[in-house]
């Protein structure tokens, strides 16, 4: 994908922005960001589902979009899942998987249908209809009705997100295996942070239709590079200071930085970096607590007399920490704090 635009009734407020992004073959790619980031519009101009303004589009080196270049969505060789599945009820799972191989004989349209079947675990439910299904077993025939012709690309568009709490999880994990187990390159769209996280060799954090950061999990929660992408990869506590080389003078003391920077810096100072301390530290009371079962999370007013110590700060523990609402302890800061690059946009 190369400088691909997209607007709608505003060409000043481009729903996708000169937008160029390269995905390895095998690679799970997800595309993540608030609603009305672009995400959605993204997938629809790769699927052939929209026309860019402007851009190419490429699918295993061969143009599907371009200056004089269209090529339907049916010849793009792109398998898509959608939200909500799109699955026929009056097929039967069989059926399902089978109908979009149209194009071959009868009987290797069943055989190729069963094996995509053995691939997901769905075979002993061949016969079924999709109201005789789960919600993650229909999600699991979806992805082999995607897989069955044998795309170049698999787009899924929050495929996840009409499934439950419990068994979101199981299904993600089950995909993601199947998916790395066929090669298939994949492009996810999600707003839910975990969901990218966990399923994608590498996020792609949209913001207002352009890329803000783009890199694997760990690199993008650990390193932001602005105070947007901090924010929507977890809480984040943002504190201003002074940096000098490789740390930064700041209301919580002199903190290091995980690179030099110079002058005047915004900070990213993740809850789990900082830990109470009955004796030193910074002073702060406690104004809110809440317990999620596996943590807790705190949220603390600092009691420094700094004229720039009016700020809270959210503080994540594990599940034992006996501290309650209204008392005084100190906070100290562990490990590296990332200087977000000047970029103090939230």
């Amino acid at each position: 994908m190369l400088g691909v635009s997209k607007s709608y009734q505003d060409p000043k407020h481009p729903a996708v922005a000169d937008f160029t992004l390269d995905i390895e073959e095998g690679e799970v790619v997800a595309l993540l960001g608030p609603s009305g980031c672009g995400k959605t519009t993204l997938l629809r101009l790769i699927a052939g589902f929209e026309v860019p303004n402007e851009g190419q589009v490429y699918v295993s080196g061969r143009e599907v979009v371009g200056p004089n270049v269209w090529v339907s969505p049916e010849h793009r060789k792109i398998g898509f899942v959608f939200q909500d599945y799109a699955l026929f009820p009056h097929l039967t799972v069989l059926q399902n998987v089978a109908f979009g191989l149209s194009a071959r004989q009868r009987d290797q349209r069943i055989r190729r249908a069963k094996e995509v079947l053995d691939l997901v675990g769905l075979t002993i439910f061949s016969r079924r209809y999709p109201h005789q299904l789960s919600g993650g077993q229909q999600q699991r025939v979806a992805l082999a009705r995607a897989l069955a012709p044998e795309p170049d690309v698999i787009l899924l568009d929050e495929p996840f997100s009409n499934l439950d709490a419990a068994l979101r999880g199981s299904t993600r994990e089950e995909v993601r295996r199947i998916l790395k187990r066929t090669g298939t390159t994949t492009v996810l769209v999600t707003h839910d942070q975990e969901e990218a996280m966990t399923f994608a060799d590498r996020l792609v954090v949209m913001r207002a239709g352009r890329l803000e950061q783009l890199g694997a999990p760990e690199e993008a929660y650990l390193r932001p590079r602005t105070a947007f992408v901090a924010n929507f990869l977890g809480t984040t506590n943002l504190v201003r200071g002074e940096a000098n080389g490789t740390f930064a003078h700041t209301i919580l003391g002199a903190l290091k930085l995980s690179e030099p920077a110079q002058g005047s810096v915004l900070l990213s100072v993740r809850p789990e970096n900082l830990r109470f301390d009955a004796a030193s530290g910074v002073p702060v009371r406690i104004v809110s607590r809440a317990f999620k079962g596996h943590d807790l999370t705190f949220v603390c007013e600092s009691l420094s007399e700094s004229v720039d110590s009016n700020i809270r700060l959210t503080v994540q523990t594990g599940p034992n920490c006996g501290l309650q609402v209204g008392a005084d302890t100190y906070l100290q800061v562990r490990g590296c704090v990332v200087p977000l690059g000047g970029s103090d946009r939230v």
